[in-house]
C-alpha cells in the first residue's frame, strides 16, 4: 500500500500555459523585432534601442544590458519569438526567389518561341540550357588511395614547399 504523500512527491506539477503568458510586450517585440532583422550586431545593442537605455557619459552602451540581453534571450517567449520569425523569413526569402526564378524562365522560354530574331531566340535557349545545368559537364574522379599514402603525399608537399622558403 502506497502513501498518497510520496504519490504526489513523484509527480510534475503542470502549469496550463494561458494564451496571455505567451504574449510578448511591446518592448519585448520591439527586441525581437530588432534581433530578426539583423541590422544592429549584438543583443545588448537590440536592448539598448528596444528598452530605450540612456547611454553611458563616454557615450557608450552600459555594460548591465549585456546580462538583461542575455536574460531575455533565454526566456523561451523570447527564444520562440525569434526562432519563428527567422523562419517566417526564411521562408518568405525563399518563397520570393522561387518566384522570381520561375518568371524569368517563363520570359526566357516565350522570348525563346516568338522573339524577332534567330538570335535572341538561340540566346534564350541557351540561358535555359545553361539554368537547368544543360550544358555542364560532370567528370567524376575516382581515387582509390588509402589514407597513409594521402598523408604521405600531404608530408611531401609540406616538406617541398617549406624547403623551397
Amino acid at each position: 500500500m502506497t502513501d498518497k504523500t510520496s504519490q504526489d512527491k513523484s509527480k510534475p506539477k503542470l502549469k496550463l500555459v494561458d494564451k496571455k503568458d505567451s504574449i510578448l510586450t511591446p518592448k519585448q517585440r520591439a527586441f525581437v523585432d530588432a534581433v530578426v532583422k539583423g541590422k544592429i550586431t549584438t543583443y545588448k545593442e537590440c536592448y539598448a534601442k528596444a528598452y530605450d537605455v540612456t547611454l553611458t557619459k563616454t557615450g557608450g552602451i552600459p555594460k548591465w544590458t549585456e546580462v538583461e540581453a542575455s536574460k531575455l534571450m533565454t526566456n523561451p517567449k523570447i527564444a520562440l519569438s525569434i526562432q519563428t520569425a527567422l523562419e517566417k523569413r526564411d521562408r518568405s526569402t525563399l518563397s520570393s526567389a522561387v518566384k522570381l526564378r520561375d518568371h524569368v524562365m517563363t520570359q526566357l522560354y516565350k522570348e525563346s518561341l516568338e522573339a524577332s530574331s534567330d538570335s535572341s531566340r538561340i540566346r534564350s535557349l541557351e540561358l535555359i540550357g545553361k539554368t537547368i545545368g544543360l550544358f555542364t559537364d560532370q567528370i567524376e574522379v575516382k581515387d582509390n588511395r588509402s589514407v597513409e599514402d594521402i598523408d604521405e603525399d600531404i608530408e611531401t608537399k609540406i616538406m617541398a614547399l617549406m624547403s623551397n622558403d
